[in-house]
């Protein structure tokens, strides 16, 4: 396999700061629409930007895996489009659970195809870095499990300091996600310093932050469960909503700089 390149110098196709605005006014748009409806309804109306939102993402990857042809990069968009497709068919099986069987969503079997969604990153930044980058720094060699082991002591403190809390199947059931997500954290932030820098650094930065973003709203989300304070509602729903729009933003202007 040919060596490790380094990311190129300058930006040619740079991002437009008002798509930036435009999606965080979509997140506070969708916020608030969400607080407005009723509880019922505030399900349904989460599902259809989760859905249109994640499967963007998808396409947009198998688009870029097609544009690639072979090779690393291939495979790396490609991994990157399946895990968005298993977020896919998670919402679909968790909304399906929550309001039409009206049976208990978590945990369930949706929760496979959500924790699919990890490995799928991981593979997807692997691969970038194994392409683009030499290797892992030492301070990167500490930082990566530094971020899992501080999510998981928080986790663990959280649950004990829960009143008649016992070390149960919920607890240990969030604890196998908690790590997942934290991990897939950690990778997505030295993905950002790997490709802050170059022609398509900007349009890097912002994949990875977006993966990022969704990584750090499944963390938060963990944590909730711990207290069963998540709802539709909950400002993470749109944490993840705008986590894809910067993917599905970045993903489209990669494929334009291609």
């Amino acid at each position: 396999m040919k060596n490790p390149e380094i990311v190129p110098d300058k930006i040619s196709n740079p991002i437009n700061r008002k798509v930036i605005v435009g999606i965080l006014g979509i997140g506070l748009g969708i916020f608030i629409l969400l607080n407005i409806v009723s509880e019922d309804d505030a399900g349904m109306l989460a599902l259809i930007p989760s859905l249109v939102f994640s499967s963007g993402v998808a396409i947009l990857s198998y688009i870029m895996a097609k544009q690639n042809e072979n090779g690393i990069l291939a495979k790396a968009y490609f991994f990157l489009g399946l895990a968005f497709t298993s977020y896919v068919i998670a919402e679909v099986l968790y909304y399906t659970f929550e309001l039409i069987l009206e049976i208990e969503a978590y945990p369930s079997i949706a929760d496979i195809f959500f924790f699919a969604l990890y490995p799928g990153i991981l593979a997807f930044l692997l691969l970038n870095m194994k392409y683009f980058h030499s290797g892992f720094t030492l301070f990167q060699k500490i930082w990566i499990p530094a971020i899992p082991i501080f999510a998981l002591i928080v986790y663990v403190v959280i649950s004990i300091g829960i009143p008649d809390a016992e070390l149960n199947f919920d607890f240990y059931y969030g604890l196998i996600f908690v790590v997942a997500a934290s991990t897939t954290l950690s990778f997505t932030i030295i993905g950002a310093l790997t490709f802050r820098e170059g022609i398509l650094g900007p349009i890097w930065l912002l994949l990875v932050i977006g993966l990022m973003i969704n990584a750090a709203g499944d963390v938060w989300y963990y944590h909730l469960e711990i207290f069963g304070e998540y709802f539709d509602a909950h400002p993470v729903t749109v944490v993840w909503f705008v986590a894809n729009l910067f993917m599905i933003y970045a993903l489209y202007k990669h494929i334009k700089s291609v």
